[in-house]
């Protein structure tokens, strides 16, 4: 069988003050045609930086890599465009991205097939095939702008499919979805490339992922570490590369031991495939901390008997909520249900169909754009699936300019405080760009706290997160709570479930607290 994708030596480095930063380090991999690959590795390995090579967007500093036949590293402009164009399938951990704010969905499944020159008729009846296999006929004539952000990551990965590309190659594709709407996209995924035969590349922390996968590899400090196929328990191997390098995991360095003198080593580390946990809340409305009260913290937001609708469906219908001080609340539900929606109402960054919202003791009804723009610079920090950073300027200049912006003083030991919380003061001079996803949430988290806010709003803060990033993020926002600031947070992470001092569970039905006596 021939391979889909071929890296040899691969290196990739980014410019940064103290020096040049490796992000692959020597990567060898081999993916036959036709497999299904799920790539795991912490944050910052070079995951997404190994699918910006393979896609054409990033120029290899060295090695060579060969995709669908294609030798990257000596392609022109022309040949790396009509690779994307015409043969890959690209599926960018920010979804929103992807897609086009003023074309409907339709289209913008449609897109490449017509920038491909396909007519216009057969490429709109192969983008509704592409949305009916994810179940999202129902949103084709909607906008991006109108879709949560589980919604609009389905819709990317749709017109990933459309275009019956060769390779497919996915970025965390289910980071913002339910556990059941992320199995649909594995699902659908794995039929769709087996349907083409067509090869898949999935990058992501999920392990659930590996229920699609013919084989699993792990990446560490920008090298191939350890593989095992998914269908074979205890199988996993350390590697060896091309030049002879091995990556031990933690545990073999520090005293388990490891074979010598074999091309594969068996590790049996049962933590490398530990699950994120299933932990789900039970009520609508639940505090999670038991004997923590929020009754009695001030309200810095409401919203009361809230509906909105997007083209006639309802998304949110009756909503009654407190965000109060001191308190870490976290949005829960399916994809869908209006999550995204709900946060955007609160701090006036859309409007509500019907009812009121109240944001630091101001009624947004009858405020102008700017009124509400300048409600939230007096105590709201807003962070957005995409993190909106300055993607030019470094990680502390984005602090900074976070500061500025509201015309607070310059405050180097908050600063401090933040990055080495949040395990970025090595990234700290690092610009945006050069970051992975999981490392731009945690600067995006640290940005927001920077202001010191009275309220802040998070949406999915950790879907770009391996479970240990997401406990680190989970534990800032705790003692963020802990002193003081009201925390309403948007995201299906078990981790911030579990750290939670309430939980709303959004559905159908309207959202209700839960007394003390109903709780026990």
């Amino acid at each position: 069988m021939s391979d889909a994708v071929e890296c040899h030596d691969l290196f990739c480095l980014y410019d940064a003050p103290t020096g040049s930063v490796a992000a692959l380090r020597g990567l060898s991999l081999r993916v036959p045609t036709g497999e299904r690959l799920v790539v795991h590795g912490p944050n910052g390995s070079g995951k997404s930086t190994l699918l910006s090579v393979l896609a054409a967007e990033v120029a290899p500093s060295a090695g060579s890599v060969r995709v669908d036949g294609v030798e990257l590293a000596r392609a022109d402009d022309a040949t790396r465009t009509a690779l994307r164009r015409d043969r890959l399938g690209l599926v960018d951990q920010r979804s929103r991205r992807s897609l086009r704010p003023e074309l409907d969905v339709l289209d913008n499944v449609a897109l490449q097939l017509r920038l491909a020159g396909c007519r216009k008729g057969p490429a709109r009846a192969a983008a509704r095939e592409a949305l009916g296999v994810l179940g999202l006929e129902r949103l084709a004539v909607r906008r991006p702008g109108t879709l949560s952000g589980g919604e609009a990551q389905r819709v990317a990965v749709a017109a990933a499919l459309a275009h019956r590309p060769a390779v497919v190659l996915a970025d965390e594709p289910t980071g913002e979805l339910d556990a059941g709407a992320a199995d649909a996209v594995y699902d659908a995924l794995a039929s769709a490339v087996a349907d083409l035969g067509a090869t898949l590349v999935l990058v992501t922390h999920d392990p659930r992922a590996s229920r699609v996968a013919d084989r699993v590899v792990r990446i560490r400090d920008g090298r191939l570490s350890e593989q095992w196929d998914p269908a074979a328990p205890h199988s996993e191997t350390l590697v060896v590369d091309d030049r002879g390098w091995v990556r031990l995991p933690d545990s073999l360095r520090h005293g388990a031991g490891a074979s010598s003198g074999a091309v594969a080593v068996a590790t049996a580390e049962g933590v490398l495939l530990r699950g994120t946990g299933t932990g789900t809340p039970t009520a609508a409305a639940t505090t999670a901390s038991g004997d923590r009260s929020t009754d009695e913290r001030p309200a810095v937001g409401s919203l009361r008997d809230v509906s909105v609708a997007y083209d006639g469906v309802p998304v949110l219908d009756g909503i009654d909520l407190d965000v109060r001080a001191s308190t870490l609340a976290v949005v829960s539900g399916r994809s869908g249900s209006g999550k995204s929606t709900l946060l955007r109402i609160l701090v006036g960054l859309a409007p509500a169909d019907h009812g009121t919202v109240e944001l630091l003791g101001r009624p947004l009804a009858g405020l102008s754009r700017d009124e509400r723009a300048a409600v939230r610079r007096t105590g709201v920090a807003v962070v957005t699936q995409g993190g909106s950073l300055v993607e030019t300027l470094h990680v502390r200049d984005n602090l900074e300019l976070a500061r500025t912006s509201r015309g607070l003083p310059h405050d180097d030991a908050l600063a401090d405080e933040l990055c080495d919380r949040l395990g970025l003061t090595a990234l700290a001079h690092r610009p945006v760009m050069s970051l992975s996803g999981g490392e731009r949430q945690r600067v995006a988290v640290a940005r927001a706290l920077a202001v010191e806010p009275v309220l802040a709003v998070l949406d999915e803060p950790t879907s770009q997160l391996d479970e240990a990033g997401a406990e680190v993020v989970a534990a800032v926002l705790a003692e963020a709570a802990a002193h003081g600031v009201a925390l309403l947070v948007a995201s299906h992470d078990p981790v911030l479930l579990d750290a939670a001092d309430e939980v709303v569970e959004l559905g159908s039905a309207r959202i209700r607290a839960r007394t003390a006596a109903e709780e026990s």
